[in-house]
């Protein structure tokens, strides 16, 4: 009995050591797998970093290569920007060139045509030219049929000479033939204080320019296209200190009128108003 006692201690106590072994075995095995999922969880956490560093780094990289592209872009904006505005600018000038072009053209053909007129009636006054009795001129841009004083009046007169009436006779039947002009009978004296028939070389200037006026009408000149003025002495093509001079002041200008060059939009308003009645042909007296 006593030894069957003892026995089952030791047996009890073998199987408690035993237990406690397989304990220890499960709890090893246990912390074993609890540090090989951690282990597991690092390492995928490590490849789980490294991935999104070389993503961080793609990002970065498609990043720099996006704002370098922007940079591009908008370089190439600002020259493309540049080029347009330099495109606009010089379809500016073309078209400018352009409208001068046409100016030139026009103002070419306006040179040509006044020079064909001139020459026209230069032709047409070649007898009277030649003869000394009128001159054809071009003074501040207007053609000018120039009779001296002394071909057409008698010293200090204003009555037409009869000379001076076939002159006007004949200068009336070329002007009557130039179509489109307008003429103006202009006085001119020298700086002599006129007789005491005439209160002044304006009278005398006026008086003389719508007697020749009466006279290119009486010849066929239409009235509707012809006007007088008396500049007096105030505008003189020589000098007065010379005898010479002042024989070249005393003279009548018949003016083909105008030859100004059309103000935009002024030409409609002609065109609307040629059917208005013309005003009568006056005499005036300017400077």
């Amino acid at each position: 009995m006593e030894s069957e006692d003892v026995e089952l201690p030791r047996k009890a106590k073998g199987r408690g050591s035993w237990v406690f072994s397989l304990a220890l075995f499960w709890v090893a095995v246990g912390l074993g797998y609890y540090a090989f999922r951690l282990r597991t969880e690092d390492l995928a956490h490590e490849r789980a970093l490294v991935a999104a560093q070389k993503d961080g780094e793609a990002l970065s990289a498609a990043k720099a290569a996006l704002e370098k592209r922007n940079a591009s872009l908008a370089a190439e904006r600002e020259r493309l920007s540049g080029a347009d505005q330099e495109l606009r600018d010089n379809q500016a000038r073309l078209a400018a060139t352009e409208s001068r072009l046409r100016e030139l053209e026009e103002q070419h053909a306006e040179v040509e045509a006044r020079l064909g007129e001139f020459r026209e009636v230069t032709d047409k006054f070649r007898k009277l030219i030649d003869a000394g009795t009128l001159d054809v001129t071009f003074r501040r841009g207007r053609m000018i049929v120039e009779l001296p004083a002394s071909v057409l009046f008698d010293s200090g007169s204003a009555d037409l000479s009869e000379e001076g009436k076939k002159a006007v006779g004949e200068v009336a039947r070329v002007l009557a033939g130039v179509s489109g002009r307008r003429f103006m009978v202009a006085g001119h004296t020298d700086n002599v204080p006129a007789v005491k028939e005439y209160k002044s070389n304006w009278t005398l200037s006026t008086t003389r320019a719508v007697n020749v006026l009466e006279a290119l009408v009486r010849d066929g000149m239409p009235a509707t296209r012809v006007a007088a003025a008396g500049y007096a002495e105030y505008d003189p093509v020589a000098s007065n200190a010379t005898t010479e001079g002042r024989q070249k002041n005393r003279r009548i200008e018949i003016i083909l009128e105008p030859y100004l060059t059309a103000i935009p939009g002024e030409e409609k308003k002609a065109e609307a108003s040629a059917g208005a009645p013309a005003k009568p042909a006056r005499a005036r007296a300017s400077k």
